[in-house]
């Protein structure tokens, strides 16, 4: 009779998922047809994620580089959250953030991530004078990620993830910003030659 019953509640809760209702959006919240978002996710441009309650699944596309723009508030609170107490003119922030363990960063082993490497930072300043931020949300494997080694820092408030990192991306993410406020981010898996690239990219911004 016990198993009956755990059997009769296993096929009710697989009966009671398959009743939801499953929404396509892209990374404007707006909805789109299911071969729109399958197209967007096999490419390299998106990151498919997904949102479940206990009636809807929201399957949300999102731009991997998004480009972008602080106003001159925004950057100033920005600096005052960073600590940046010098002058940033003509010189680029960057923030590499950490968004706590997934199964995408969760081994427990140390990184040989490349951008540990000793010519990450030497070629990033080549490219520009850097104020550069090792962020977290939470820390939990970070260990395994040279915490104290790098000085990661606690995301005070969630600030920066309120402003660059809305979700969260697997693995870590990171943002390049100039002195006008113009930003370029990175969601998602990368190594340091993206932060090259989305640097020098940065610096061509008139």
């Amino acid at each position: 009779m016990k198993n009956l019953i755990i059997i009769c509640l296993l096929i009710s809760f697989k009966l009671f998922s398959q009743d939801k209702k499953v929404v396509y959006l892209n990374d404007s919240h707006q909805e789109i047809d299911k071969s729109e978002f399958v197209k967007g996710k096999s490419s390299r441009e998106y990151l498919d994620l997904y949102f479940e309650n206990d009636s809807l699944v929201q399957c949300l596309l999102v731009r991997r580089k998004p480009i972008g723009k602080l106003n001159k508030n925004q950057l100033n609170e920005l600096k005052d959250n960073l600590a940046i107490k010098d002058s940033i003119d003509n010189k680029l922030i960057v923030i590499i953030y950490y968004p706590g363990k997934d199964n995408c960063n969760g081994m427990e082993e140390y990184s040989t991530w490349n951008i540990f490497d000793k010519d990450y930072l030497k070629n990033l300043e080549k490219i520009s004078d850097i104020s550069h931020h090792w962020i977290y949300k939470d820390d939990e494997n970070l260990k395994y990620y040279y915490k104290r080694k790098k000085g990661w820092k606690k995301d005070s408030k969630q600030f920066v993830e309120k402003m660059f990192f809305k979700y969260h991306y697997p693995c870590f993410s990171c943002v390049v910003i100039d002195s006008k406020g113009n930003f370029i981010a990175n969601y998602g898996e990368f190594g340091k030659q993206t932060v090259w690239e989305i640097s020098e990219e940065l610096k061509k911004i008139k």
